[in-house]
């Protein structure tokens, strides 16, 4: 049988789940009706709930924990790289658990947080529902990176996805492109942000979107060819292509040249994230750098300061820079 989380605890009560946590926090601004029907809700559930942040840190075990999806993404695992560098400088042991994507494999590993396994927990861009998160973030040291939920609780670390989309877009403008369009992936809030700064860069300068492809599934190399396909296919074809990610970009790339087209004279390219594959493409790709590393290191020092700092604010969010680098797989302004 599941074990019963806040949520259900919630649903059993008839009260929101920022009121379960507050019962399990002791807090006095609830009232005494709720608090019956939270109390009657965790009997009937047999509902443990997680240890909380005071009281791990009583006997802390020196164990961070970071969930991810996958390693697939650069800027997740160099954002790892960052935060395991970190938390080793400050004499803790960090613990990466991969989860593929599966729901019930993160909530068993968030299991571990139950017992006092671990002091504090990473999130990097989870498959868990955002009000999970939240729950989360009520009672335990959370802190996100990459994909931030919008909660009262989880403090988070990122660049401003909206920004540095907008930012590329102006830079496609600028080179002469009118017609622009865009590969995205919906899925994930970051890209929803990048479609927004996409859409604002093209509104400002009096433009609308050629076109907008987003990929189902999985947002790689393959998903890239696939919709500059589609891309190819138009009746005429755009001047350039925003992509969401260098990965996908590389296979836009290979499916124009493969069309024998020519980047950027035929068709500009600009890509997202600066990793290696950006590099590797032929032509290099324009791009917006992300500082993985060091959003892993100031994620670290934010966690650090939830799990020793009693009574340290939770909320909020830590933007870093980031910046425009022209390549060869865009015009020259």
């Amino acid at each position: 049988m599941a074990r019963a989380t806040v949520q259900d605890v919630a649903k059993t009560a008839g009260v929101s789940v920022g009121t379960v946590s507050r019962v399990l926090n002791g807090s006095p601004a609830v009232s005494a009706s709720s608090r019956e029907k939270v109390a009657g809700a965790i009997r009937q559930l047999n509902y443990r709930p997680l240890a909380s942040a005071r009281d791990l840190r009583r006997d802390r075990t020196m164990r961070v924990l970071a969930l991810s999806k996958n390693l697939d993404s650069p800027v997740i695992s160099e954002a790892f790289r960052g935060f395991g560098d970190a938390a080793a400088e400050a004499g803790y042991v960090s613990l990466i658990a991969p989860t593929s994507g599966d729901l019930e494999r993160e909530q068993q590993l968030v299991d571990m947080l139950r017992n006092g396994s671990v002091d504090g927990l990473i999130l990097f861009s989870p498959t868990m529902p955002d009000e999970d998160v939240e729950a989360l973030a009520e009672q335990l040291s959370v802190v996100q990176v990459c994909e931030i939920v919008d909660s009262e609780a989880a403090f988070g670390v990122s660049i401003d996805d909206r920004q540095a989309a907008y930012d590329i877009t102006r830079h496609l403008i600028r080179t002469g492109a009118r017609r622009l369009a865009m590969i995205g992936n919906q899925a994930a809030r970051s890209g929803r942000l990048r479609e927004q700064g996409f859409r604002e860069a093209l509104s400002q300068a009096g433009l609308t979107a050629e076109q907008t492809l987003f990929a189902t599934g999985t947002f790689d190399f393959h998903a890239g060819r696939r919709l500059a396909r589609e891309l190819l296919a138009m009746d005429r074809l755009p001047d350039a292509v925003f992509c969401g990610s260098d990965t996908v970009a590389a296979g836009c790339v290979r499916e124009i040249t493969d069309a024998g087209l020519r980047v950027p004279d035929d068709l500009a390219v600009a890509g997202f994230d600066d990793s290696i594959q950006a590099e590797m493409c032929v032509p290099e790709l324009t791009t917006i750098r992300q500082p993985a590393y060091d959003m892993g290191r100031v994620a670290f020092q934010a966690l650090l300061e939830r799990m020793t700092g009693p009574g340290a604010h939770r909320r909020g969010r830590t933007f870093l820079p980031h910046e425009l680098v022209i390549r060869d797989s865009t015009k020259i302004q």
